[in-house]
């Protein structure tokens, strides 16, 4: 699968496509008409402001948690607070408080974990109206019905169900990274990068009431989500 880059945001005709019951965004289709690529070498993904049971929540890091770096947080957001752990919509992840408000977050588990996620997204993207093509629809289908039957679905094959729902939405053939300005690149509430790849999903995400949109703050977390995901796959 190849390593295909894209910024994009959320336009008429997108759409954002939830994780189970919580609010964060999990795969939001590239523009075509105002995209942006990340510098070569880097990538990005894009999901909005997240939130999690409060049960869930601990203080105690967990793996996800090393996934970010001190130094690579202060590039993201300056000064956080100490990492907490929490799941988003069955997933696990963590994440820091920005004293100016928001958050970053970072979630990193296996590419069949995530799959576990698949039935009601791929719901989501039928009730859209984009999913038009036959055999793609016969494949999403296919896998649902195995995910919703409780059985697993294959690290290598989740990663290419991730590309599929990304050309769905927009990107080309063998996307498998993504990064958007939510909800607008004028206007952005947030920041988010996903990507599939080794039997691995990795997603970064900055919430802040300060992003400007620029090439800089894309750039810096495409940086960052490709050094999660490197720790990620170990």
């Amino acid at each position: 699968m190849s390593n295909v880059e894209c910024l994009g945001y959320l336009r008429p005709g997108r759409i954002a496509v939830f994780v189970a019951a919580s609010a964060m965004l999990w795969l939001v289709g590239c523009s075509s008409d105002k995209s942006v690529s990340a510098p070569e070498g880097e990538v990005a993904e894009g999901v909005g402001p997240s939130s999690a049971d409060p049960a869930t929540k601990t203080s105690a890091p967990d793996a996800s948690c090393a996934l970010l770096t001190p130094a690579e947080l202060s590039m993201l957001a300056g000064e956080v607070s100490e990492p907490k752990t929490l799941a988003v919509g069955g997933l696990p992840a963590c994440h820091w408080e920005i004293p100016a408000g928001g958050r970053v977050q970072v979630i990193g588990t296996s590419a069949e974990t995530w799959a576990t996620q698949l039935p009601a997204a791929i719901e989501q993207v039928k009730r859209s109206g984009l999913l038009d093509d036959p055999e793609t629809t016969r494949k999403l289908e296919a896998a649902r019905d195995l995910i919703a039957s409780g059985k697993g679905i294959a690290p290598d094959r989740a990663c290419e169900l991730f590309s599929t729902l990304l050309e769905v939405q927009g990107l080309p053939a063998g996307s498998s990274r993504t990064v958007n300005l939510i909800p607008t690149r004028e206007n952005p509430k947030a920041i988010n990068g996903q990507t599939c790849g080794g039997g691995r999903f990795t997603s970064v995400q900055v919430v802040a009431p300060n992003l400007s949109g620029s090439d800089d703050e894309v750039s810096r977390l495409s940086s960052v989500l490709t050094k999660a995901h490197e720790r990620n796959r170990g």
